[in-house]
């Protein structure tokens, strides 16, 4: 019902089968090219995978999309990059200057690590979730910040210990019409019911981006020597308040914005209502968000990687 933010999957098979990795598997690039250009993409079926590929594969590099599951690939991978699976506590691999690119959750990363012979270079996707959280009304997200802060850390120092460059990103809202779980769910619900609730006033300060721009700033980062050793905070270049986020998605409907303004402790009531009729399972915080401001500055990704991102106009031919 309501946005959060995700790095979750959603999207639908292709039939391309994908490989179980065995032990200590060695992957070596095809057709004798530089290791350098290899790249290996861990969490490749999430939100931001597909776009990844394209734009390493638009870049010349070549190697693995990973997935921790067996079955039908997702989406078709890039000229140069195939399919492959790191099953649980099997290890993998990699060529030496090959840059490993993370999409899984922070907290697991530093295991992933350790499971990874190989590469110099680390670009790993983490959440502004580890600084919006942190003075969460809810116990359960504060602590949600706080394993994820000290993720980033062990990252960091197992890099460091690894002689391994590395760079983290903290994206805002992440958003794929019809594939994420925060913007589409909005379109969902007012494409079902034809109103949208908000908690009073909604002038909370958003900024989402679209997953291929989060996409373009990782890729920008493996060329950028600013990039190593850094954590960029990854923000959508344009700022609004809730309730013109919410308005821009009525409009991308073809609806005319109705949205129902409650106060807060009425927004409560009805959100447990709705959790109860849905089995979905937020945290009401996310109520008091609509009125925060959650926003980051842009001004160094784009200074010092050249990466900005689209203005929020998402498309849902789908629900329309």
């Amino acid at each position: 019902m309501m946005p959060g933010t995700d790095n979750g999957t959603g999207d639908k098979s292709t039939g391309q089968a994908i490989c179980t990795a065995k032990a200590a598997h060695r992957v070596k690039p095809k057709d004798g090219r530089n290791d350098k250009s290899f790249a290996v993409i861990l969490g490749a079926t999430s939100l931001v995978g597909r776009f990844l590929a394209q734009r390493l594969a638009a870049c010349g590099f070549e190697g693995l999309c990973l997935s921790r599951h067996t079955g039908p690939a997702p989406y078709e991978a890039p000229p140069g990059f195939s399919w492959n699976t790191l099953p649980e506590g099997k290890k993998l691999g990699i060529p030496a200057s090959a840059t490993l690119f993370s999409l899984t959750p922070a907290t697991a990363l530093p295991a992933l690590i350790n499971r990874i012979a190989g590469g110099n270079r680390l670009i790993a996707l983490s959440s502004s979730s580890v600084l919006f959280k942190a003075q969460s009304s809810s116990p359960g997200e504060r602590d949600q910040a706080q394993a994820q802060a000290r993720a980033e850390e062990r990252v960091r120092t197992l890099c460091r210990d690894r002689g391994t460059a590395w760079t983290i990103f903290r994206p805002t809202l992440i958003y794929d019409p019809g594939r994420d779980r925060n913007v589409s769910r909005i379109a969902s619900f007012v494409q079902r019911f034809g109103f949208f609730p908000v908690v009073w006033p909604g002038t909370g300060l958003c900024q989402p981006i679209h997953a291929d721009d989060v996409a373009q700033a990782m890729a920008a980062a493996s060329g950028a020597a600013p990039a190593r050793d850094a954590t960029f905070d990854l923000p959508g270049d344009e700022t609004l308040t809730y309730v013109e986020m919410v308005r821009r998605i009525f409009a991308s409907l073809g609806k005319r914005p109705v949205l129902v303004y409650l106060p807060l402790s009425l927004a409560r009531a009805a959100f447990f209502l709705w959790q109860s009729l849905t089995g979905e399972n937020y945290s009401s915080a996310i109520l008091e968000r609509m009125n925060l401001a959650l926003t980051l500055d842009p001004a160094p990704v784009r200074e010092h990687l050249g990466s900005t991102s689209r203005p929020f106009r998402p498309g849902f031919p789908d629900l329309k």
